[in-house]
């Protein structure tokens, strides 16, 4: 009986330690297996993704030139009014003076040109003349008695105008300015504006009696 019951723990014993049916739905928890399996080594040399492992590179993109082209070079300076450009015209403040009056005569100059440029006109270059109706001797000139040298060269606009005014003593007068002057009779008489070469057309006035 005894050695039946021991032989029968045995058997059960053995039985319980030799079970290795999974199939018989005893829970393995407790088995170590002897090699387990390498998971953490399979994620280190599995081949990477390369969408994870590193970025696609950014193209690079070359800079562009921001720099402005230069600007034109200045114009050049003005170059002096040919004659070609230059108008010369002398005005009369009345059509007529009584004898002994101060007529008042204007010389004008004018840039005719599309450009503007530079003329001299100073005091020596330009003068206002008289001369009796229908002849060219001078019977007064504005630079006969007044030597005055100046230097005036105007930038003259397109267009642009400077004048010169002076007063007439109604008296005649010579190069030099010697001490007879006498005053002219009543009469018809012409103005005439001159700079250096350049002449103007006369203007035609009169001296009346008193």
């Amino acid at each position: 009986m005894i050695w039946a019951a021991g032989a029968l723990l045995g058997s059960s014993g053995a039985v319980k330690g030799a079970s290795d049916d999974h199939s018989a739905g005893v829970p393995l928890a407790n088995v170590s297996p002897s090699n387990p399996p390498p998971t953490g080594r399979l994620a280190q040399h599995g081949s990477p993704s390369s969408s994870a492992s590193s970025p696609s590179p950014t193209p690079s993109v070359a800079p562009t030139s921001s720099s402005s082209p230069p600007p034109p070079p200045p114009p050049p300076p003005p170059q002096p009014c040919p004659d070609t450009v230059t108008q010369v015209t002398a005005t009369v403040g009345a059509p007529s003076y009584p004898v002994g009056s101060r007529p008042v005569f204007t010389l004008h100059i004018t840039n005719t040109g599309p450009l503007a440029c530079t003329r001299d006109v100073s005091h020596q270059f330009r003068s206002l003349v008289v001369v009796a109706a229908g002849t060219t001797a001078p019977v007064w000139s504005s630079g006969d008695c007044y030597s005055l040298v100046t230097h005036e060269v105007p930038l003259l606009q397109p267009g642009q105008v400077v004048s010169y005014s002076v007063d007439w003593a109604g008296r005649t007068s010579a190069k030099g300015c010697p001490g007879s002057r006498t005053v002219v009779p009543p009469g018809q008489y012409a103005l005439i504006g001159q700079l250096g070469s350049l002449t103007s057309g006369p203007t035609p006035f009169a001296m009346t009696p008193k």
